[in-house]
């Protein structure tokens, strides 16, 4: 039992620090490029036209994160002003698809599985996010969300060198000075400040979700510890396409990796676990997790989480279905 405990507390500190720092960091990234490199991010990622769903899903297969590490970007994009099509686009593929997966996938699985994978979840993704967006996104969102980015918005619209939420500070460069070294000496102090201000910005954004994190990694570290390693082996064997729809509603509810997940998977299968039934768990278990939805409640209302838990056990079942039938 006391190994067991040990094993929960160092999984939530693990988890913990990751999720902060990648908060922190990733916020402040975005936050410079969305003000560097403004007219790029608008023209990639801003439109709600097809082509941003597609970019969305190849910008989330190149960040290989779990479902809750994901979570700093996806709200560094939506206080960038990015449509939540986009955003659940690289949020659902951010955990289930990037170059490592795949090419455990095919090391595993073989390529035929691997390519139906990418293939399958890319389109499926992309068809769900885009019929998302024709729905009024705006009533998914918290009302503390909503007001916090209104005020921001109208913050950096004052344009103003005391605002910690404004982000443009160059506009007090001394375009007239003559003197190089003065210039390139405040020049280093606006870097610094901009620094410091992306940092503070980040952090009470940070602030805000900080009870949310303790209480996600909280509980994901319990299920890690103590959900039994061989469930599968016991309960799983006999339930045939019933499986794949309970793996899925399973999986939904733990949090894991799906890299670390894969060759367990495999061991599974050798064992007589049908395939169909591992690939939902997989999916359904990368994909959504109760530590991320908690996590997505401090941005979003009870709606949205449904529906986005929806999403992924529809594309667990499905994947699972397929592979069963396959």
């Amino acid at each position: 039992m006391l190994d067991k405990i040990l094993t929960i507390l160092q999984e939530f500190l693990f988890l913990f620090s990751e999720i902060s720092i990648l908060f922190i960091l990733v916020s402040m990234l975005v936050a410079f490029v969305n003000e560097k490199y403004s007219k790029f991010f608008e023209t990639h990622l801003k439109s709600d036209g097809f082509g941003s769903y597609i970019k969305a899903i190849f910008l989330g297969a190149l960040t290989p994160f779990c479902s809750c590490s994901s979570i700093p970007l996806l709200n560094a994009f939506l206080r960038a002003g990015v449509p939540l099509g986009v955003c659940i686009a690289y949020l659902s593929t951010s955990p289930l698809i990037n170059p490592i997966i795949v090419v455990m996938f095919a090391v595993s699985f073989g390529l035929k599985i691997s390519l139906l994978y990418v293939g399958f979840l890319f389109c499926v993704i992309l068809f769900l996010a885009f019929c998302v967006s024709k729905i009024n996104t705006r009533k998914f969102f918290n009302e503390d969300f909503l007001k916090n980015d209104l005020e921001q918005k109208s913050c950096c619209s004052n344009n103003t060198f005391q605002s910690s939420c404004c982000q443009k500070p160059s506009s007090i460069f001394v375009k007239n000075s003559k003197i190089s070294g003065k210039v390139l000496k405040f020049k280093a102090k606006i870097k610094d400040y901009k620094i410091k201000m992306l940092f503070i910005q980040s952090f009470k954004e940070y602030k805000k979700i900080l009870p949310y994190i303790i209480i996600g990694m909280g509980i994901g570290a319990f299920i890690h510890g103590f959900f039994p390693q061989d469930f599968f082996q016991n309960y799983m064997k006999d339930y045939g396409v019933l499986g794949v729809f309970i793996a899925a509603f399973i999986g939904v509810l733990l949090y894991m990796n799906c890299t670390a997940m894969i060759p367990v998977a495999l061991a599974l299968t050798t064992s007589g676990i049908p395939l169909g039934i591992m690939m939902s768990f997989l999916i359904a278990g990368a994909g959504c997790s109760l530590p991320e939805l908690i996590l997505l409640k401090r941005i979003f209302k009870t709606s949205f989480l449904i529906l986005f838990a929806s999403m992924i056990v529809f594309i667990a079942i499905s994947f699972g279905l397929l592979i069963f039938f396959i």
